[in-house]
């Protein structure tokens, strides 16, 4: 059957004289879709976060008078409903890569900017909605001091967030992403966590409520800046709660999705005004350096791209109030410390140590020619670093920097130790199994024994005089106790060697200084400080075991005969695993309720 009037094709039977007013038709209907085009083009330059779905209802519902339902409305209107789906917004990450291109920058999520105050603006009631502050916990007053303690103690070490944001969408005065309120939780749990006194479990609930947020976000679809920065921070509070393969799992997320939404990347959007663009790398630097933390810590290979794929530049040294989303020009940057100092040092020392992690990992043995290089390669990166050569004047320097400026040094520290570690543990075995050749016959190994002597000795000292003076930051005491426990190992590889050298009786004292140290602590809520207490314990009763060994004390008060050297285990590969040490280990010891040191990372 032919068509009558209904379709323009070849057997239509539409009379000629109508063909004009249909041109016609035509001719407005592509008008309207231009017009259209025109306006979705300018919708997306307005809204770069790919909100047009909400907003396209938002205007429908707008439309409706109210004082009469929907459903009054006559003529064609009424086929038209706001709860129909909209074609998919092609700005939002839907989990697959464009043909042609990779995520989008704009699809970072980053907010609109500070100056969207004005709430008189229909404009902007259309951008706020409904104030996205999570569900109460604690009382409005409490979840207040708990945003204060964030920003005063968190926020100045680990500047993931850009405060004036994230108050403003707090109040609900700015359009806040879908996960804002997993990322509210977790900065809420952390200011719990940081409340003296402690205001019942208020952490932990805040924790929980993030974390049951975070299992029911789909991981394929969707992904923003805000979610990044929720997973970093649950990650790093997982941590302080001794759980290291839910924080690994956590910040591996987060270093995934950073990766997928390019900000590793520099960004070339003319969109994007200076603040966005410096949030996006305060955002991935975070991600490096816990990323940096996590893998050597917990011994595992880095999720990070390569070095050659990183092209975003580093965060840049402003103070906050000198950059908003309004400006055109970003501002000099100054000489002096800010909250974004250590952010800047610290993720510069680690793309140089990651260098080094990634060519020692493939290296099957350590000589003492690989730690001379390694060693060459830190001191180059000091002597190139401005921020290393700056006098700090601790009377006038705010707490925050001096804490950064310590955490940079026990990383530092760390590095070395865990690099000259393989050659002590090599002389340990040789020397318990009598089988290696004369230590006279290896200056170089010597020399490295010597200096990684004199090195963990300094750090001894430089932490037992901190924990004795409490002159420590809570937020770094964990950190602070396992480059102790990297620091105390050396003088107990000395010991468990050759007990009867020059130097067993300062390795002796060195121990005993750590020991009294360890005595002026006292930690409530911080579970990993508490488990690395516990494995420095254990350390100290096998430096203490070893002392009577060297007495002619074979056998322990409970009748069981302690291991001879020649028991110890063959030495593996990695460095910075936890296999290795196993050597210090003392059979008797593994059958109390004590830590074994080949498990202290993985509780």
């Amino acid at each position: 059957m032919q068509n009558q009037g209904t379709g323009f094709g070849r057997n239509s039977h539409v009379p000629a004289v109508e063909a004009k007013p249909l041109t016609f038709a035509f001719r407005h209907l592509t008008a309207v879709e231009n017009r259209l085009h025109l306006l979705e083009s300018t919708l997306r330059r307005l809204f770069p976060t790919g909100e047009m779905d909400a907003i396209t209802r938002t205007l429908l519902t707008d439309e409706v008078p109210t004082d009469q339902p929907p459903s009054a409305s006559v003529g064609p209107i009424n086929q038209v409903s706001v709860d129909d789906p909209l074609p998919p917004d092609p700005m939002t990450w839907d989990g697959v890569f464009p043909n042609d291109s990779s995520p989008r920058e704009t699809e970072t999520d980053l907010r609109m900017g500070a100056e969207l105050r004005d709430q008189a603006s229909p404009f902007n009631c259309l951008l706020t909605g409904s104030p996205h502050k999570p569900e109460l916990v604690g009382t409005g007053d409490e979840e207040n001091e708990l945003l204060d303690n964030y920003f005063l103690h968190y926020h100045t070490l680990y500047p993931i967030l850009h405060e004036g944001t994230f108050r403003l969408e707090y109040k609900g005065q700015i359009k806040a992403s879908p996960h804002w309120q997993i990322l509210a939780s977790t900065v809420l749990a952390i200011g719990a966590w940081l409340t003296v006194p402690a205001r019942h479990d208020l952490d932990k609930r805040y924790f929980a409520k993030a974390q049951n947020m975070v299992q029911r976000v789909s991981f394929a679809e969707k992904g923003d800046i805000t979610l990044v920065q929720s997973l970093v921070l649950l990650g790093e509070f997982s941590k302080k709660q001794a759980s290291p393969e839910e924080s690994g799992h956590y910040i591996g997320t987060a270093v995934r999705m950073a990766v997928f939404l390019n900000l590793h990347i520099k960004p070339t959007s003319p969109y994007s005004s200076e603040l966005d663009k410096e949030i996006r790398r305060r955002v991935w630097w975070s991600v490096y350096c816990a990323e940096s933390c996590s893998a050597k810590i917990y011994g595992r290979p880095l999720l990070l791209p390569e070095e050659m794929l990183i092209t975003v530049e580093p965060v840049s040294n402003i103070h906050e109030s000198t950059l908003r989303s309004s400006a055109t020009l970003f501002p000099v940057q100054t000489d002096h410390p800010t909250v974004y100092t250590g952010l800047i040092q610290q993720s510069s020392y680690h793309r140089m140590a990651n260098k080094i992690y990634r060519r020692l990992l493939s290296t099957p043995s350590i000589t003492p020619q690989n730690v001379h290089e390694v060693d060459s390669m830190i001191d180059a990166w000091h002597n190139g670093s401005s921020l290393c050569t700056q006098v700090i004047d601790h009377s006038s320097a705010p707490e925050w920097h001096l804490a950064a400026c310590r955490r940079q040094i026990l990383c530092d520290r760390s590095l070395r130790q865990l690099i000259h570690r393989p050659l002590l543990l090599k002389w340990l075995k040789n020397m318990s199994m009598n089988t290696g050749p004369p230590t006279e016959k290896h200056p170089n190994e010597i020399r490295c024994r010597a200096n990684g002597l004199n090195m963990a000795r300094t750090t001894i000292g430089i932490i037992s005089e901190s924990i004795v003076d409490g002159d420590y930051s809570p937020l770094t005491l964990s950190f602070t106790l396992y480059a102790f426990f990297h620091a105390l190992i050396v003088p107990l590889i000395h010991l468990k060697a050759d007990p009867s050298s020059p130097e067993s009786i300062s390795c002796i004292q060195d121990i005993k200084k750590a020991e009294l140290a360890l005595n002026h602590l006292s930690i409530e809520r911080d579970d990993l400080s508490q488990y690395f207490i516990a494995v420095l314990r254990r350390l100290f009763l096998v430096a203490s075991q070893t002392n009577s060994e060297e007495s002619g004390q074979g056998i322990l008060s409970d009748g069981k005969r302690m291991v001879n050297p020649h028991d110890v285990q063959s030495v593996p590969h990695g460095i910075f695993g936890n296999e290795c040490l196993a050597l210090l280990d003392n059979e008797a010891l593994k059958s109390g309720t004590g830590l074994n040191f080949s498990e202290w990372v993985n509780s």
